[in-house]
């Protein structure tokens, strides 16, 4: 990523927008800490990009990328609008099997509108394969056009942006929390053993639905020493489902800038800090960036 400038994390859920601006060339140190709310849900204006209340959005992202003079933004796109699923190695070295997954996962949508993005995870026989709609970018293409440089991470990616400022190489569980679904995803010995999204109606549901998911996904199993839970929700789901973490180690709440070890001008927050966690990860330590995940874009 190019010198100069700070970076803008945002993130959101229902109404709010909250975001983060990095102090260029200072690791681990940021020039703000925000949030906005509205009168619209954020994600709907984001993603379809004809809310009436976008134009309001937009404006405010340009007040911030002037008063910070940020060249840089990373939106945090919803596990809801991509499809994540790890193939074997005889599906991702054959053409005609990649093709034919990606076509049976996301039929309905043409493949020159289809992003396939590989990633590489513990597992060497196995790979992740994410996979966007560009039909579904068309908002955020407009929301942050204005920018030099513009990235949509994905749920998952935030553990490696956790790994790259904190050097973690344990074995620890990132949930992100919101209202509608939960991401979780595994990390062991600095690479990333698995993820999934699970999404529910009711917080309740979500015990039976743990339940389902980890009867196929072994690594929800797994041992863990931490577990962060972050976002919005974070403290609902934690005492719901905290009974399934008792082999996932040490659960960490995120709600304080020692616990997410950064160093920003504001010590105390009218918003939780555990709803801004996404957004202070991709601001931070811009120059370190991964580019694993975009390796074999569209390949």
């Amino acid at each position: 990523m190019e010198s100069g400038g700070s970076c803008l994390g945002i993130c959101y859920t229902g109404n709010q927008l909250f975001y983060s601006v990095n102090n260029p060339g200072q690791n681990s140190s940021l020039a703000r800490i925000g949030s906005i709310d509205f009168n619209f849900d954020v994600e709907d204006a984001i993603i379809t990009g004809n809310s009436d209340g976008f134009p309001a959005l937009k404006s405010s992202l340009e007040e911030i990328k002037e008063e910070f003079n940020c060249n840089a933004v990373k939106v945090l796109y919803p596990a809801t609008e991509e499809c994540w699923t790890i193939v074997p190695r005889a599906v991702y070295e054959d053409a005609s099997e990649r093709e034919a997954h990606i076509q049976l996962l996301m039929r309905g949508s043409e493949r020159s509108e289809i992003q396939a993005i590989w990633q590489t995870i513990s597992n060497s026989d196995s790979r992740l394969l994410l996979l966007r709609d560009n039909s579904s970018m068309q908002g955020i293409n407009n929301l942050l056009k204005n920018f030099s440089i513009k990235d949509c991470v994905s749920e998952f990616e935030l553990g490696i942006d956790w790994q790259i400022h904190t050097s973690d190489t344990g074995a620890f569980l990132m949930i992100h929390c919101q209202k509608n679904y939960i991401s979780v995803t595994s990390f062991i010995l600095g690479k990333m053993r698995g993820c999934t999204y699970i999404e529910y109606d009711e917080l309740t549901d979500l015990t039976y639905l743990w339940n389902l998911y980890a009867g196929h996904l072994p690594w929800m199993k797994g041992m863990h020493e931490n577990t962060f839970v972050f976002g919005h929700f974070s403290k609902h789901v934690t005492d719901i489902l905290k009974g399934f973490w008792h082999d996932h180690g040490t659960i960490h709440i995120p709600h304080s800038l020692n616990i997410i070890k950064v160093d920003a001008p504001e010590k105390t927050y009218g918003f939780r800090l555990e709803s801004a966690f996404p957004a202070i990860l991709m601001s931070i330590n811009k120059e370190m960036v991964d580019n694993t995940l975009h390796e074999n874009y569209n390949r």
